[in-house]
């Protein structure tokens, strides 16, 4: 049976993050693939989950996020709870920005405060913006991407608040995906050309070492949890 090793980065990019006093409590390579990650991170593009009641979904949506370097999630929580299954989510939870807000016009206010533009996933007909424009328009402008409950879509006034909806193009009988799937398939159709090509990501230098300070010390305290078990 072939086993597969994590994937390793065509280049070494240049980091902002010096030496932290907390480096001796991870390992040498954790800590050089801690400042990698970061220099790859995005948070031009956002992601925000509408109302979504099934923690398997939400987690799953976080972990794809994780994977394809989107840094910041935003969780509009007001008639179902936010919880992270740990089993799915396989720690992608501690190295993503999650943030909730009571309802979806406080996550638009603070969206649209941040300069982002705000498209929202559509079915119908007159979304008409295809993932490709999806690329185009992120390389104008921070883009934030809405999605909705499983079982009802998003609602009215999510759509009717954002700047514009989008759709992924099916040829199939089945004319949907689950949340989860929609959420990578979006998001590799929009990043897989940064990936591919490694590169750079666009969080500052300052978000950075804020962020790796962050890791590092959760790190360390999962190693010392670790030992005393």
């Amino acid at each position: 049976m072939k086993h597969y090793t994590a994937h390793e980065f065509q280049r070494v990019l240049p980091s902002p993050v010096g030496p932290h006093p907390l480096d001796r409590l991870i390992t040498p390579r954790r800590a050089a693939r801690f400042r990698q990650v970061l220099a790859r991170r995005t948070v031009a593009l956002t992601v925000v989950l509408d109302e979504c009641h099934d923690p398997h979904n939400a987690t799953a949506v976080v972990r794809s996020c994780e994977a394809f370097g989107v840094h910041r999630v935003h969780v509009v929580a007001a008639r179902n709870s936010f919880r992270v299954n740990r089993k799915i989510s396989q720690g992608a939870h501690l190295y993503t920005d999650v943030r909730r807000h009571e309802s979806i016009e406080a996550a638009y206010r603070h969206l649209r405060e941040s300069g982002y533009a705000i498209l929202a996933s559509s079915l119908a007909s007159e979304a008409v913006v295809d993932p490709h424009e999806l690329t185009e328009r992120l390389a104008r402008a921070p883009l934030a991407l809405v999605f909705g409950n499983e079982e009802v879509g998003l609602s009215e006034t999510a759509t009717g608040l954002a700047d514009g909806s989008f759709f992924i193009p099916l040829c199939g009988l089945t004319q949907s995906l689950n949340l989860s799937v929609t959420v990578a398939v979006t998001l590799f159709s929009i990043r897989h050309a940064a990936l591919a090509s490694d590169r750079p990501g666009d969080m500052s230098a300052e978000e950075q070492r804020t962020w790796y300070d962050c890791w590092v010390r959760r790190q360390a305290a999962r190693g010392r949890k670790s030992a005393d078990e």
